[in-house]
């Protein structure tokens, strides 16, 4: 979708090379990128175009919630929770971006919600949903693997502990024709779920010695019984030809991301790894504490009614985000918060179950209930408006006045947004020529920048310099502890402007001067 608008604007897939011309350095994909952004000398245009592709998924997401809420609470708590996905900064912020992770937004409750009204019926109709809406999860980013099975399995135990609560008899009225439909209904979904997944990959085919290396030593690995080893290891001799190859490939290389131990940034510490806690402190610290509220309120209620006997459709939005969390805390691959995305348009639902419980409580309270949810509302409304458009930065009040000692890593914070802002900054300072260091893979020489030296770490220098946060945080980055303080000796001085807090620029005079 990103590469659509520039692909029908005649620009084409450059020849990528490797990284340094060395292949263990992997694609130089950067470089690549660069070049299909700056061509013709149209950056804003191509990088529009590209953003562009985004959108699509903002909308899905939001018709998603829309028709998941409608179902459980009536029309106007859709609009609403509609209204209060749209207003979070976060999910405004990846959504126009050229990211990966807005897809994932859109298929992954698509799929918990096609997922649901299957358990209800599951009808043909309904099975080939399920099957699409599988697919386009896995056709959008890779922790669907990890999270989306969890989720249906949290939804089946909520379906289970309803048929436990309903009369005898009538639990057995309704499961005979259900399991009749059960023979036909996987099935149909496999196969939609198959097709849709294969023709995400345009059909393609290959041996399975040409997807795998060496897919015996692969197997003699798994943690499988032996009569499983054997039977896969017959299949490795036959060498049959398997569809979608690169998909087979994705999933073999995201399994082992989780053992590589990435290091991750938080409360200003770099650690492999992650921490177990980490996506409940992103939660916390990227999402407006008005809306936490309203969900918790929401989630609250939830369990109550369902724990109560009431609809167990009610639990299946809270539930698939418990279990979100849960499996999160295994996670130790903390890139950020854009990991778990998807998990907004469900907590849109418990936050717009939560404004529906209040409203209840109008009777009793009939001036204080409107005015108050009037206000709450309101005020997620005019803060998104205040901060446009400046969603990426973001920070709730729980990360404090120093968020960038909290968390600068990734597109949390510092992703490199602001270059062009910054080649405004200087030009309003007049800046001739500066040192810089600056945490992005644009192509710094073609973004109206001055004149510039790069700033090496742990090289104090004179003049105009400008710096990353990420850099001022992390030195070289997370990879390179030893390089952790290459850019604190600034830290000592006084900026002269802010670029959306992710820039600090300097003027240091020469001594003596």
């Amino acid at each position: 979708m990103a590469a659509l608008g520039p692909y029908l604007a005649g620009l084409r897939l450059p020849e990528v090379g490797f990284a340094g011309g060395n292949k263990a350095n992997g694609y130089d994909f950067y470089a690549a990128g660069n070049q299909i952004l700056y061509a013709r000398g149209q950056y804003l245009h191509n990088l529009t175009l590209a953003r562009l592709g985004t959108l699509p998924f903002l909308v899905l997401a939001a018709w998603v919630t829309f028709l998941w809420t409608r179902s459980l609470l009536g029309d106007w708590a859709a609009v609403l929770a509609v209204f209060l996905l749209t207003t979070l900064p976060v999910v405004l912020g990846y959504s126009t971006l050229a990211y990966v992770d807005p897809a994932l937004m859109a298929f992954f409750p698509a799929a918990l919600l096609a997922f649901v009204r299957w358990l209800e019926a599951p009808e043909w109709g309904r099975s080939a949903a399920l099957g699409g809406a599988v697919a386009g999860a896995a056709l959008s980013n890779a922790p669907w693997m990890v999270f989306l099975p969890p989720c249906f399995v949290a939804i089946l135990a909520c379906r289970w502990w309803a048929w436990r609560r309903e009369a005898h008899g009538a639990f057995r009225s309704w499961l005979r024709p259900w399991l009749r439909r059960w023979a036909s209904a996987p099935a149909v979904a496999l196969v939609a779920m198959a097709f849709v997944l294969w023709g995400g990959y345009r059909f393609s085919v290959a041996r399975l010695d040409q997807v795998f290396e060496n897919p015996s030593q692969v197997v003699q690995q798994l943690p499988v019984p032996s009569p499983v080893k054997h039977l896969f290891l017959g299949v490795i001799a036959i060498n049959p030809p398997l569809p979608a190859p690169a998909f087979f490939q994705g999933v073999g290389r995201a399994i082992g991301e989780n053992t590589k131990l990435y290091p991750a940034y938080l409360f200003g510490k770099v650690r492999r790894g992650g921490w177990w806690y980490f996506y409940f402190v992103m939660l916390a610290f990227k999402t407006p504490p008005i809306f936490l509220l309203l969900a918790v309120t929401g989630l609250g209620w939830v369990g109550w009614r369902f724990w109560n006997g009431q609809d167990w459709r009610l639990a299946a939005p809270a539930v698939s985000i418990v279990a979100i969390l849960l499996i999160g805390t295994t996670i130790k691959v903390n890139l950020g918060v854009r990991t778990i995305l998807f998990i907004y348009p469900l907590l849109a639902i418990l936050a717009a179950q939560g404004c529906a419980e209040i409203w209840v409580l109008r009777p009793r309270w009939p001036r204080l209930v409107p005015v108050g949810l009037g206000t709450l509302l309101l005020t997620a409304a005019v803060s998104s408006l205040w901060l446009h458009p400046n969603y990426p930065t973001y920070t709730s009040v729980f990360a404090g006045s120093e968020p960038d000692r909290r968390l600068v890593l990734d597109a949390d914070f510092d992703g490199g947004e602001n270059v062009l802002r910054l080649a405004r900054v200087l030009a309003e300072h007049k800046v001739d020529h500066l040192k810089l260091r600056l945490y992005t893979s644009a192509d710094l020489t073609q973004m109206g920048l001055p004149p510039f030296e790069t700033l090496a770490p742990r090289e104090p220098a004179t003049g105009w310099i400008a710096v990353s946060l990420h850099n001022l945080r992390t030195g070289e980055g997370p990879w390179y502890p030893a390089l952790a303080d290459g850019y604190a000796w600034l830290n000592a001085y006084q900026p002269v402007a802010s670029v959306d807090k992710t820039i600090r620029v300097y003027y240091l005079p020469e001594s003596g001067h």
